[in-house]
């Protein structure tokens, strides 16, 4: 009972842990880690990751097997550069696949409709000189739609040195941020690794925001105290044991047993 009040209770203030940019200045800081990276306009990266469903009802046993081999939820995330949840839209049935989803997601709608859409920002032409469009986008996998707010890589790339090809090793390169806090969502919360125990569709959707809450929230507290947010690539962070060891005090001191 405490555990469905405590997820009932989280996923209703998850809108002041969970949000899309709501500002120029919350925006800024986010685009500006990708330009360095060399993609101007980019707010984030999106994604759908399927939850399984361990206790799937027989009614909804069809509609939620889709590309796996067992019943699941569906969840699409933007997260940014540093591994922040910035939006999650869902739950929905595992046999809707990416492109279904995406064109029902009230994040990606804020994109094409609201003030985001009105965002100007720079880029270097082919010719080298200066030019400015208007919008943000959020890259993704080919699995998407082709629209001007979610840009995916260029199809049947070789990487013969062609501008296409740096294009699509440079988006499948940063768009993996999202599939690693995917990774992160799932090694620190059997909830999701494991799947869902509870048979209602709501009660798994506000497990899930949950996780994205306390993800959000250890971000928070890892900035505050001065250690790095992101987890590099491939190399854990000497400061990334804190959140799955305990506090110093109950670590082993080194040299004893």
């Amino acid at each position: 009972n405490f555990f469905l009040t405590f997820v009932e209770r989280i996923a209703s203030i998850s809108h002041e842990y969970v949000f899309m940019p709501r500002t120029l200045e919350e925006l800024e800081p986010i685009m500006r880690r990708y330009e360095e990276e060399g993609l101007p306009g980019v707010a984030g990266s999106v994604d759908v990751v399927h939850v399984k469903r361990a206790n799937c009802p027989a009614g909804d046993f069809n509609r939620s097997k889709g590309k796996d081999s067992y019943p699941s939820l569906a969840f699409e995330c933007i997260t940014d550069y540093d591994r922040r949840i910035l939006g999650v839209f869902g739950p929905q049935f595992g046999s809707n696949n990416d492109k279904h989803i995406v064109k029902i997601d009230d994040n990606i709608r804020l994109l094409n409709e609201d003030w985001l859409s009105q965002v100007e920002w720079k880029y270097y032409a082919q010719d080298g000189s200066v030019s400015s469009s208007t919008g943000v986008y959020v890259i993704c996998n080919n699995g998407y739609i082709c629209w001007p707010t979610t840009i995916c890589p260029f199809m049947g790339s070789q990487m013969n040195g062609r501008l296409e090809d740096y294009f699509l090793s440079k988006v499948e390169s940063l768009r993996k941020d999202v599939e690693c806090v995917f990774g992160i969502l799932k090694g620190r919360w059997a909830s999701l690794d494991k799947g869902f125990k509870y048979r209602d569709v709501k009660t798994c959707g506000q497990i899930f925001l949950t996780c994205a809450v306390l993800h959000n929230m250890m971000l928070c507290e890892m900035v505050r105290e001065g250690k790095p947010p992101r987890l590099q690539r491939g190399v854990h962070l000497a400061s990334s044991g804190i959140w799955i060891e305990g506090p110093p005090e109950c670590l082993p001191v080194p040299g004893t047993d």
